[in-house]
């Protein structure tokens, strides 16, 4: 588990979306969140709130459907340093 990861989930806690995984992969971090139509800009300050502007960078969101057809937003970004 990566440093930042108890930082996203906390930052996720309040706000209206559902914060499904957090995995990390080397400098890769990737949140699954269970609203499909998670709006890009709300998400970005989620994870500014979690991590700092300076913390990482590439941040990208798109939509993914999984094995029981559930469809949900993906973030996904790099971390600095």
């Amino acid at each position: 588990m990566s440093e930042m990861t108890p930082s996203l989930e906390a930052a996720f806690e309040y706000t209206d979306y559902d914060l499904l995984d957090v995995t990390v992969n080397r400098q890769t971090v990737r949140l699954s969140v269970k609203q499909a139509d998670a709006d890009a800009q709300a998400l970005r300050a989620i994870v500014e709130e979690a991590v700092g502007a300076d913390g990482f960078f590439g941040l990208n969101v798109t939509t993914e459907q999984n094995a029981t057809d559930d469809v949900g937003s993906v973030v996904t970004f790099q971390q600095r340093g």
